[in-house]
């Protein structure tokens, strides 16, 4: 059993682009800013530490990791109504998060209504519930860190060597409601890390501004939102890599 696609949906996954990122050199995968953790489950067989600031999506995790059922993940309905509150379908909370991840994409608010495209190809379909519900097993040995405290009190914490994939929110775009970064300090942080380094980075949709805080490269020109035909929106990423 293999992962073919993300267990939830959030804002800036990497899980199309990680097949073409470089590959982990190191049995321990270590994300600071975890996300839906596309990196880690396109490589999910190895250990895999995850950080995460949003309380939702790192109790989602644990959820996945700790106390999820296949027949908890079956039971969640699909082709809930339009404008539906979740809360009030009769869901278990961490059924309730899966949901929610995949109901109301990058959401991270504290809305639980169904979003006009919750029901479309590509979210919380009958085809996704059977593929998540097979595949959550293969992050069983994965751990979920309790408390985001920084990077510097994360790198005190490591010091083994590891791959760390660093995918923080980028400088120049939008932030997630999260709280201010330090890309210095970051900078720092990811030169002084034992092992493999990737960062992931983006040039600004709206100024082409590039941010500086390392000696990025272009890796690869991205859609992040699918509007009429040829009017996508794309990003140009960008990649520092230390092996």
């Amino acid at each position: 059993m293999k992962i073919t696609g993300p267990l939830f949906k959030w804002f800036g996954s990497k899980w199309l682009s990680s097949k073409t990122l470089p590959p982990p050199n190191f049995p321990d995968i270590v994300e600071p800013f975890a996300g839906s953790a596309g990196y880690s489950l396109r490589h999910c067989y190895h250990k895999v530490i995850l950080y995460e600031s949003n309380d939702y999506v790192r109790e989602l995790w644990k959820w996945l990791v700790r106390d999820a059922t296949q027949a908890a993940i079956l039971d969640i309905p699909i082709n809930v109504l339009e404008g539906t509150d979740l809360r009030t379908i009769g869901l278990s909370r961490g059924q309730l998060l899966l949901l929610k991840h995949w109901q109301r994409t990058n959401n991270v608010g504290d809305c639980w209504t169904v979003s006009p495209w919750g029901n479309k190809p590509g979210q919380w379909t009958e085809s996704t519930r059977s593929r998540v519900s097979e595949e959550f097993g293969c992050i069983e040995h994965w751990h979920i860190a309790n408390s985001w405290n920084g990077m510097d009190a994360f790198g005190q914490q490591q010091v083994w060597p590891a791959t760390w994939f660093i995918d923080p929110p980028y400088q120049y775009n939008y932030q997630y409601k999260s709280a201010p970064l330090n890309y210095r300090q970051l900078a720092l942080e990811a030169e002084r890390c034992l092992g493999q380094v990737i960062v992931c980075e983006a040039v600004c949709q709206k100024t082409n501004r590039i941010p500086d805080y390392l000696p990025f490269e272009f890796w690869a020109k991205r859609i992040t939102s699918r509007r009429k035909e040829g009017d996508n929106t794309h990003s140009r990423e960008l990649i520092w890599h230390k092996q």
